[in-house]
């Protein structure tokens, strides 16, 4: 079951607006998004009203670091988000129903590895980074809805990858 916010229903009834749809990648060194597009400030929640939330103090100043949201890099590197496969998982404690699920949900999402002119990004982030493990999300959102009310479709670790030249093939089991 999915829980959704007044404002997302209220943006998906509305004609004119394509949602947004995120795919961020989490593992021990940080936090990065990609999209088709190149996310924009207020798609990641970064930008938003200010509220008397002791963010913001009386001269307008911003405490450091409160609410922000630290990113390792975003960018317009989704080539495909592929195949979303999804069961139902039985509840803790049923353990025939354990025994007939047929597969935990899965995603499979492609990645640009760059022109050649920008020395191959996820080459070199293999050879610092380990995406074995690491942690996806796809999550989609409209235009003016605020980050926090984005509807989380998927959440997985990384348990395959494919690295060639020009794309990155992520395989993700649901947790």
């Amino acid at each position: 079951m999915f829980s959704l916010s007044q404002e997302f229903h209220r943006a998906r009834r509305q004609r004119n607006q394509a949602p947004v749809v995120l795919f961020s990648l989490t593992n021990a060194f940080g936090l990065r998004v990609y999209a088709q597009r190149h996310p924009r400030d207020e798609q990641l929640g970064l930008v938003r009203p200010a509220r008397a939330d002791g963010v913001f103090l009386a001269d307008g100043a911003r405490r450091a670091g409160q609410g922000s949201l630290s990113l390792l890099e975003r960018g317009a590197r989704v080539l495909s988000l592929g195949r979303l496969r999804e069961t139902l998982a039985p509840l803790g404690g049923e353990l025939l129903a354990s025994l007939r699920q047929e597969e935990p949900g899965s995603l499979t999402v492609v990645l640009a590895n760059g022109p050649a002119g920008q020395g191959r990004p996820f080459s070199r982030l293999e050879a610092l980074e380990n995406l074995l493990g690491a942690i996806g999300e796809l999550t989609i959102g409209y235009p003016g809805v605020l980050a926090r009310d984005y509807l989380r479709r998927f959440r997985g670790r990384v348990v395959s990858y494919r690295l060639e030249a020009e794309r990155l093939t992520l395989s993700l089991k649901a947790l």
